[in-house]
């Protein structure tokens, strides 16, 4: 992998970019790499970590943009829910 030095960091910049690391609990470095990566991604200018978001914003408008996308509609996924309870096994016996 390769390095990356910058030079000339406003400290107010790097202050924020150490409280948003902080918060994601995240390395600096990580949290840089990370944002580099939103920033660079094709769709950049509508995502909402780009625009100063946090990552669970950032979650939450992906999770509304794919809701109810699923294949066969609400019957099909309440069938899969319910054959995945009917799977579910009730474990050993515990005797306390």
């Amino acid at each position: 992998m390769s390095s990356l030095t910058l030079k000339d960091l406003p400290d107010d910049l790097l202050e924020r970019l150490r409280e948003r690391a902080r918060q994601q609990r995240r390395s600096l470095n990580r949290e840089t790499i990370l944002l580099l990566e939103q920033a660079l991604a094709p769709e950049a200018g509508t995502a909402p970590a780009s625009l100063g978001a946090t990552e669970r914003d950032a979650q939450l408008v992906a999770w509304e943009r794919l809701g109810g996308r699923w294949p066969g509609g609400d019957a099909a996924l309440d069938a899969m829910v319910s054959d995945i309870y009917d799977a579910r096994t009730e474990g050993r016996e515990v005797d306390l």
